[in-house]
């Protein structure tokens, strides 16, 4: 009775996603694609989408890939109300509540501890991108679509007064076309590349680091700031972008991670399947998906929400970034 149980549930998912898999109504085939529908969304929250080859995807890159982006939501959340809402909530309402929110995210966004995290956490979510790069399928097709997206956020940014210069869509842009370019040159030998990357990556960090003593040392490396998009001891004029990592040494710790891409999931297998066990890690997963999208529209929800709540609360008649 248990086997003609699973055999009938096996008939009936293999009928849910196959429009022939019976001679039933087109209203029953409607049903069954929206079931097949609402199945394949469901398993991209649960960690069921699937790499090439058939594998399942690899839920640490994406864990950490989501700590990553809800970190820089947070970073940006404290940016807002230190630099921009803060000082007016102040001055409209005389309260120690607003004050002591505007003065701790003040005290935060200009603390070390700030600057040094914010840098670890970039660097990681680079090495994250460079693996990324050892498992997509088009890397000439994922670097164009970023470059498009960075573009659009360069337009608009710089349309409502806070220029995003070359920011970090605009580094990953170029080290995913970089990637490309390296493995097209090896002939998608895989070993080859990644040996490639790992050596090109350690010498673009190095240089950097080489470059910005130098310029620290001499007072100055370049005399104005044409060629910001390659470092930021190229910085030798008025300078300004809301955002901005340029090629050095960002690009060298992107390509440093298609190195750790091809040396631990050279079997593109997760190396911890027992921890990621039973969906736990799904709320924060599915941000690391969408981690080009909330980069893209976070700062304008952020502000929005922010600026709704003034409007409403706090500076009646004002939403303060308009």
């Amino acid at each position: 009775m248990d086997d003609k149980s699973a055999d009938l549930d096996k008939v009936t998912a293999e009928e849910e996603c196959n429009p022939h898999a019976s001679d039933a109504s087109l209203s029953s085939k409607v049903r069954r694609g929206l079931a097949c529908a609402g199945n394949k969304i469901k398993s991209s929250f649960k960690g069921g989408t699937k790499l090439k080859g058939g594998k399942s995807r690899i839920w640490e890159l994406d864990f950490i890939r989501g700590i990553c982006v809800l970190l820089m939501v947070f970073d940006h959340f404290i940016f807002d109300i230190a630099d921009i809402f803060g000082k007016a909530w102040c001055a409209a309402k005389d309260s120690a509540i607003l004050d002591s929110i505007y003065d701790a995210a003040t005290e935060f966004a200009t603390s070390s501890f700030h600057e040094t995290a914010q840098h670890i956490v970039v660097w990681i979510f680079c090495i994250i991108c460079g693996i990324s790069c050892y498992f997509s399928r088009s890397n000439l097709k994922r670097g164009i679509i970023v470059a498009i997206c960075a573009a659009i956020v360069t337009a608009v940014s710089t349309e409502i007064g806070v220029p995003i210069r070359f920011g970090i869509l605009h580094m990953f842009a170029v080290a995913i076309l970089l990637f490309w370019l390296i493995d097209t040159l090896c002939r998608r030998n895989k070993r080859l590349t990644s040996t490639v990357c790992l050596v090109l990556g350690i010498a673009i960090i190095c240089i950097d680091a080489a470059m910005s003593a130098y310029s620290d040392a001499i007072g100055g490396l370049a005399q104005d700031s044409s060629l910001y998009f390659i470092g930021d001891w190229m910085l030798g004029g008025p300078f300004y972008s809301a955002d901005y990592y340029p090629v050095f040494p960002g690009v060298g710790y992107m390509l440093i991670g298609s190195f750790v891409g091809f040396t631990l999931y050279s079997k593109r297998r997760s190396l911890l399947p027992r921890l990621g066990k039973y969906g736990w890690h799904a709320p924060i997963d599915i941000w690391g998906r969408l981690a080009l999208y909330v980069y893209i529209l976070h700062q304008v929800v952020i502000a929005a929400v922010l600026a709704l709540i003034s409007y409403i609360f706090l500076t009646p008649g004002d939403f303060i970034i308009i």
